[in-house]
């Protein structure tokens, strides 16, 4: 019984082997594995990588190029190769990394309660972004110091990629 089954086993390896050796094209597979592929800035990233076989077993594949900086908004590759024997292959994956971080705002200290007739100052806004400090700020509303009243100052502020915020600052007239 032992030999029945070291031969059944010579038996399988053999043409496993015989059928490597004859390798055609349509017996093999190389893909992109799925995954995210595009990410926010700054984030981490897990390449997915790819997947080679031959008659439905997993080969080892190789890395070409990896431009991916999470650190820059843009396009970047990976581009991945597989060789078996007289044929070569090679898959690229695009990674696109995206801003979608809109600007922190904070009022600036600033007298905001102020007695009719007197002079309001306005003491804007500090931006943080996380690209850039070319941030635009758009100030809308008006205080009517001859006016008793509340006021509300509204500063919108957008960069460059088009994220924006906003936040609002309340003046009294009394």
């Amino acid at each position: 019984m032992s030999k029945r089954i070291i031969i059944f086993f010579l038996v399988i390896i053999f043409s496993i082997i015989f059928i490597g050796c004859n390798a055609k094209i349509d017996d093999i597979d190389f893909y992109l594995n799925p995954g995210i592929d595009t990410i926010t800035l700054d984030s981490e990233y897990e390449d997915p990588g790819v997947t080679a076989k031959v008659f439905g077993l997993k080969r080892s594949t190789e890395v070409l190029e990896n431009t991916v900086d999470t650190s820059q908004i843009g396009t970047y590759y990976i581009t991945y190769k597989f060789e078996y024997k007289e044929f070569y292959f090679e898959l690229t994956r695009i990674v696109v990394v995206i801003d979608e971080t809109p600007p922190v705002l904070n009022l600036n200290p600033g007298i905001d309660t102020i007695k009719v007739g007197q002079i309001w100052v306005d003491a804007g806004v500090s931006i943080d972004d996380n690209i850039e400090n070319d941030t635009i700020v758009i100030v809308s509303g008006n205080v009517d110091t001859a006016t008793r009243g509340s006021y509300i100052i509204t500063y919108t502020a957008t960069d460059s990629t088009g994220n924006s915020s906003t936040i609002t600052r309340i003046v009294n007239v009394i």
